[in-house]
């Protein structure tokens, strides 16, 4: 008699894992394709970095010009708000940027105001960078700053060549 309700609980137990898996795979599929984000590191420090909006990115097409339009809106914003994913950094440190093969495939470089961190390259990662590079002293008012939002373009920079994504994060020096 227990052999027998094994069995069946063995059965049972196999029932309900095929329609488990029925299940998830139907799940799965309906999701659509992943996004790809961005990887910031700096020590131990790590972060994953979305598009800056919906309008970012493309599922690995380019953006159109509406798309392009609506991005640099909401990455104004984004500034505008300080509403920035931040990696905090030693002053003298260094970060890392790996933006992945989806990413990598099309080309990408990273910018900061007043400099380009990550020329244009086909390699999914760059990095060691100085956090010095980003933090230039204003030569007006003579001030340093302890922060900069960096923008990771997939795309050459070339004039009218597409874009393919945008994201943003800031690196901040640590207090």
């Amino acid at each position: 008699m227990s052999i027998n309700r094994a069995v069946l609980a063995l059965g049972a137990v196999a029932v309900v894992g095929v329609g488990t898996v029925g299940f998830s795979i139907q799940h799965a599929s309906s999701q659509g394709k992943p996004v790809p984000s961005i990887q910031v590191v700096s020590g131990s420090t790590w972060k994953q970095i979305a598009p800056a909006s919906a309008s970012c990115y493309a599922g690995g097409k380019a953006l159109t010009k509406a798309q392009q339009t609506t991005c640099a809106a909401a990455i104004t914003a984004q500034l505008t708000k300080g509403n920035i994913p931040t990696l905090q950094v030693n002053a003298s440190g260094t970060y890392s940027i790996d933006v992945g093969k989806d990413v990598a495939g099309k080309t990408w470089f990273a910018r900061s105001s007043g400099s380009a961190p990550v020329s244009p390259i086909k390699r999914e990662y760059a990095g060691p960078l100085a956090v010095s590079t980003l933090m230039v002293t204003d030569t007006t008012t003579g001030t340093t700053p302890t922060s900069a939002p960096v923008l990771v373009v997939a795309g050459t920079g070339a004039t009218n060549a597409p874009i393919y994504g945008e994201w943003l994060f800031e690196v901040a020096i640590k207090s």
